[in-house]
């Protein structure tokens, strides 16, 4: 029986998540779903934010265990767990902690890309999310990796090489 690869990628903003979620679906033909109506709401709003994480994640994480598909997430509720925290922003924190025992029961594994730097570098949709905002959250990416239940990787991505990326995620995965 084939095992079900339910893969997130996450990190703070202008790490390479999107290209890198983007390629890894193209090689393995598996369908990449990323939110797209987040943006049209403002990123430090409460209402949006966990009401997709209440109502949206449940059902949606529902669909995927039962129809049985694979998914690359290009974000997903630790992206939620990161920023209403960086925002301070409410959130649903027993929710996401049953999204998160759930989707670790399903084998859900999460890459987290990660610089080991962000001198330089700035959000292009929130000027206020600047190198030092982005340290920050990543250093929230990282408690997260000891709150989660899901197998998480580290996916340092400074020299921006996305095949040396994919090959380290592929191999990860055993694929």
């Amino acid at each position: 029986m084939k095992r079900q690869l339910i893969l997130s990628f996450e990190g703070p903003d202008r790490s390479g998540k999107s290209e890198i979620s983007l390629e890894l679906s193209k090689i393995l033909g598996i369908p990449r779903f990323k939110n797209t109506g987040e943006w049209l709401e403002n990123i430090q709003s409460t209402s949006y934010f966990s009401n997709t994480l209440t109502y949206g994640n449940t059902m949606l994480i529902d669909f995927i265990e039962q129809v049985g598909c694979d998914v690359i997430f290009d974000r997903h509720y630790p992206s939620e767990w990161v920023y209403s925290r960086f925002f301070g922003r409410e959130t649903n924190d027993v929710i996401m902690s049953k999204i998160d025992k759930k989707l670790s029961q399903m084998g859900a594994k999460i890459v987290i890309c990660r610089r080991r730097s962000y001198n330089g570098i700035q959000d292009d949709l929130y000027s206020y999310i600047d190198s030092n905002a982005l340290a920050q959250i990543d250093l929230l990416y990282e408690e997260f990796t000891k709150w989660t239940e899901c197998d998480v990787y580290t996916l340092w991505v400074d020299d921006e090489n996305l095949d040396r990326e994919i090959k380290e995620i592929k191999e990860w995965l055993n694929l």
